[in-house]
C-alpha cells in the first residue's frame, strides 16, 4: 500500500514526509479561533489524538516552523483557509504526562522538570530567547514567571505568547487513584501547581496572548486550575465533537489507504460494519450529528488485518495503548456513596441509560468525600466508559442527557469492573471458595458438579438485595469473575460468534480446557414471583435456550473442534434445569 499506517505515532509534521495516513482534523483550527474565548479546556479519554492534535497546532501556530508550513499543511483542509495567524506566535508547549513520584518533593521537583522540559524546547527553536534560570525545582511558580519575565523583554512587550499543554491531568489522576491525601495537599489553595496557574493566569495581561489545554478528566480541572478560571472548558459543545476520534467517513477513507481489502477477498462495507459494533459509538455532545470510532483501537486493528492477511474478528483486538485500567474505575465505585453505587449498578445492568442534566465541567475532589450520582456519570464519561447518546438517536425529545456504554469493548469493561468490585477478595468471605472443574479438566461430559458448585457459591453470596436486579448478565457475570482466578482454563462471557447465513451471536459462557476441548453455556434466569406469575416460563426458556444452542453449534469457529453445548436455568439461586444438547 502507499500509506503507513501511523498507529502510535503523535508527529502530525511527519505524517506527509513519511506518507502516513491520516484523517484531516485541520479544519478545527479556524473553529478554534472563532470560539469567544481563548483559554480553551478540550478534553477526551485516553488515546483519541489529542496530542497528536495539540502537535499541529504547534507546527501551525509557532513562527520558528514558519518555513515548513507549506510542506506540512498544503492539501489540507485549513490551508486553503488561508489563515493569516499561521506562524504568528511565540508557543511554549508543555507536556505533564509521564510524571512517576510517590512524595509531594519528588512530585513538585518532576513538574518543574516537566516546565524546564517545554522552555528549553522553547530556546531550541528560538536560539536568541536567553534564560538561564536553575530554580525551576524549588519553585514551578517563580520558575514560570521568571520565563514570562525574560520572554517579554525578548518580545519588546508584545502579547504573542501561544501556551499548549497537553496531558495537562495524568500525573494528578495517577495520584487520586493510589493516594487520595497527597492528591489533595498537591492541588489544595496553597499548592504548587495552583501558583503555577496563577502565574499563567497574570501573565494573560501582558505576554500570554492564548492557551490550549487538554486531559482527560475534570476530576483535577477545578484544583489545578483553580488558579487559572479564565479558561473554559469546551468539552461538549457540538462544534468540537469530531476534533478527535474518527468518523465514519474518515474511516472508510484510512481504510482504503491501509488495506488491500480486495486482494484479502473482502468487502469494506463488512470491514466497517465489524468494527462499528467494537470500537465505534462515542459522541461527546448532545447534538452531535454522528459518533465516532476510537482512532488508536481502529488503526491497531486496521495493523493486525494487514500482519495476518485476512479478516481478524475486532472482538478479539484490543489495542493495550488505550489503558482502560479497571483499576481506576474500581477506585471511582470506592469513592461513590454507596447508595450511588447501588443506583448505578441497578441501571447498568436493567440496560438503561443513564440520566443526568449536564456533565459536571469541573470537580473539586477537595470538597466532595464521596462522589454523588451526576458526579460519577461526569467522570465515567471523561474517562470514556460512558459516552453521550446523541439527540437524533432519542425516541424523543429528553431535556436531560442520556449516556451509554459506546461499544462492546467498552461494556465487557465495564462489567469486569462491576464484578470485580462485588467480589472483591477483600471483602468477600468466600475468598476461599472454588468451583468444581475436575469434570471440565478431565474433559467429562457431565457437569453436574461444575454447576453444583456454581449454586453452592450463589447461594451463599447473593443476598434478597442482589436477587431483586438478578439477570442472566449479571448471574453469568459473577461465575465468570469467580473463574477468572482458574489458570488451567480459558473463560469468555458474550463470546462473540459468527454463525453461516445468521450472523454475529453471543455465547453466555465460554470455557476451554487445556486438551481443547470447547464448553458453551447457555444461561437462563427467572425470579420465583415471575414463575408463580407463569408457570409456563420454564419450558418457554428451556426452548429457547435448545434453538439458541443449535444455532451456537452452527459457528464457523466451532468447525472441527471439541464442542459440548448446554442449559442452565436458574430460579433465583436454585440450578432448575440443566441439561446437555
Amino acid at each position: 500500500m502507499k500509506y503507513k499506517n501511523p498507529y502510535g505515532s503523535m508527529c502530525f509534521n511527519e505524517f506527509k514526509s513519511q506518507n502516513y495516513a491520516f484523517a484531516d482534523k485541520t479544519i478545527f483550527i479556524k473553529t478554534l479561533e472563532e470560539l469567544s474565548t481563548s483559554y480553551p479546556i478540550l478534553l477526551r479519554p485516553r488515546r483519541f489524538g489529542k496530542s497528536t492534535f495539540i502537535v499541529m497546532l504547534k507546527y501551525f501556530y509557532d513562527q520558528a516552523y514558519q518555513n515548513l508550513y507549506k510542506e506540512i499543511f498544503e492539501n489540507t483542509a485549513i490551508y486553503n483557509e488561508n489563515l493569516s495567524s499561521h506562524n504568528s506566535y511565540h508557543v511554549l508547549s508543555l507536556d505533564f504526562s509521564g510524571i512517576s513520584a510517590i512524595t509531594y518533593d519528588e512530585i513538585k521537583k518532576a513538574f518543574g522538570q516537566k516546565i524546564k522540559a517545554g522552555v528549553v524546547d522553547f530556546m531550541q527553536r528560538y536560539p536568541d530567547f536567553t534564560f538561564d534560570k536553575k530554580n525551576e525545582y524549588e519553585d514551578p511558580a517563580q520558575y514560570i514567571l521568571e520565563f514570562f519575565l525574560s520572554y517579554q523583554e525578548y518580545a519588546k512587550d508584545q502579547k504573542n505568547l501561544y501556551i499548549m499543554i497537553d496531558e495537562y491531568d495524568n500525573f494528578a489522576n495517577e495520584i487520586l487513584n493510589t493516594n487520595r491525601s497527597l492528591f489533595k495537599e498537591i492541588t489544595h489553595s496553597a499548592g504548587f501547581v495552583k501558583g503555577f496557574y496563577s502565574q499563567i493566569k497574570d501573565a494573560t495581561k501582558s505576554v500570554v496572548k492564548k492557551t490550549f489545554i487538554t486531559g482527560v478528566s475534570s476530576v483535577s480541572l477545578d484544583s489545578l486550575t483553580s488558579g487559572f478560571n479564565i479558561a473554559q472548558n469546551i468539552t461538549t459543545l457540538k462544534s468540537f465533537n469530531e476534533y478527535a476520534g474518527m468518523t465514519e467517513k474518515e474511516l472508510r477513507k484510512l481504510v482504503c489507504d491501509l488495506v488491500d481489502y480486495q486482494a484479502l477477498g473482502l468487502e469494506l462495507d463488512y470491514l466497517i460494519s465489524a468494527m462499528k459494533q467494537t470500537y465505534n459509538g462515542y459522541a461527546f455532545s448532545k447534538n452531535a450529528s454522528q459518533k465516532l470510532f476510537n482512532t488508536s483501537m481502529c488503526l491497531k486493528y486496521i495493523a493486525e488485518i494487514v500482519e495476518n492477511g485476512r479478516f481478524v474478528d475486532p472482538n478479539r483486538v484490543f489495542d493495550p495503548n488505550c489503558n482502560f485500567d479497571p483499576q481506576k474505575l474500581y477506585d471511582v465505585m470506592k469513592s461513590t456513596d454507596p447508595s450511588v453505587l447501588e443506583q448505578v449498578f441497578q441501571t447498568y445492568f436493567d440496560e438503561q441509560p443513564f440520566e443526568i442534566t449536564n456533565i459536571a465541567e469541573s470537580i473539586n475532589i477537595n470538597q466532595i468525600e464521596q462522589y454523588d450520582y451526576d458526579t460519577v456519570i461526569s467522570i465515567l464519561f471523561y474517562l470514556g466508559y460512558l459516552t453521550i447518546k446523541p439527540s437524533y438517536e432519542l425516541e424523543q425529545y429528553n431535556e436531560n442527557l442520556s449516556l451509554v456504554c459506546p461499544n462492546k469493548v467498552i461494556r465487557k469493561i465495564f462489567r469486569k469492573c462491576f464484578f470485580t468490585f462485588f467480589t472483591d477478595p477483600q471483602k468477600d468471605f468466600l475468598k476461599s471458595f472454588a468451583f468444581d472443574l475436575d469434570c471440565i479438566k478431565n474433559n467429562q461430559d457431565d457437569l453436574t458438579p461444575f454447576i453444583q458448585s456454581c449454586e453452592n457459591y450463589l447461594g451463599a453470596r447473593l443476598s434478597h438485595q442482589h436477587l431483586l436486579r438478578m439477570t442472566e448478565l449479571y448471574l453469568v457475570g459473577l461465575i465468570k469473575t469467580k473463574l477468572e482466578a482458574e489458570r488451567y482454563l480459558v473463560t469468555k462471557d458474550e463470546f462473540p460468534i459468527q454463525v453461516p447465513g445468521i450472523g454475529e451471536k453471543f455465547v453466555d459462557l465460554y470455557i476451554e480446557n487445556q486438551a481443547k476441548n470447547i464448553y458453551i453455556i447457555e444461561f437462563k434466569y427467572i425470579s420465583k414471583s415471575a414463575l408463580a406469575q407463569n408457570p409456563r416460563l420454564l419450558e418457554h426458556k428451556k426452548e429457547e435456550a435448545r434453538k439458541q444452542l443449535m444455532i451456537y453449534r452452527e459457528a464457523t469457529c466451532f468447525k472441527n473442534t471439541k464442542l459440548k453445548a448446554y442449559i442452565v436455568i436458574f430460579v433465583d439461586c436454585k440450578c432448575t434445569h440443566y441439561e446437555q444438547i
